[in-house]
């Protein structure tokens, strides 16, 4: 993927990852609010292959990890959830590649905090494709996922993926922001 309308986010994609790894001890975590023109940047850099899918997600709701207080190490490491997903892949110009099959979720937690999603909704997704398997991450923050309902999430990724103007969310400078660390 590639994208000719591209502003510099790497600051702010910084500033996310360490304001994320410090909300642990802050008492409400804060988010950067990303969109599907931030992601779409992001993945069309990565030297991961991503594929870009709109469609129906569907998993046992109760394998997604939940925290507690009893046993707080225990959603360090990732939970790998098997998963349905019935829709299109984003091709050459359009969402154009049918999909019917079987993904991972890989979701992860940070501190309370874990990545959910519900099962049987309608999504915009990007997902990392290995040779083996399609794993798409769920994260606290949302992060690659996109309610797809109304359409507009993946409006945007078109926009983008076209070489059109490609909306950002997050803001322009990083100037005021609060660190969750900081006394209300």
């Amino acid at each position: 993927m590639s994208s000719r309308n591209s502003k510099p986010i790497c600051n702010a994609v910084f500033v996310a990852g360490l304001t994320l790894a410090m909300a642990t001890q802050a008492s409400a975590l804060s988010c950067l609010p990303m969109g599907p023109g931030d992601v779409y940047r992001i993945v069309s850099e990565s030297e991961d292959p991503f594929v870009v899918i709109e469609g129906r997600v569907s998993f046992d709701e109760a394998l997604l990890p939940r925290y507690s207080e009893a046993a707080p190490r225990a959603t360090e490491q990732p939970t790998e959830i098997p998963a349905q997903v019935t829709g299109l892949m984003l091709g050459e110009r359009i969402f154009d590649q049918s999909v019917d099959g079987q993904i991972t979720l890989e979701v992860h937690c940070l501190g309370p905090w874990c990545g959910s999603l519900v099962s049987g909704t309608r999504y915009l997704f990007f997902a990392r494709q290995t040779d083996e398997r399609v794993v798409a991450v769920v994260e606290p923050c949302g992060g690659f996922f996109f309610a797809a309902e109304d359409g507009s999430a993946g409006d945007t990724v078109l926009q983008c993926h076209r070489g059109g103007v490609c909306p950002s969310q997050l803001p322009e400078s990083l100037d005021g922001a609060v660190s969750p660390l900081a006394d209300d």
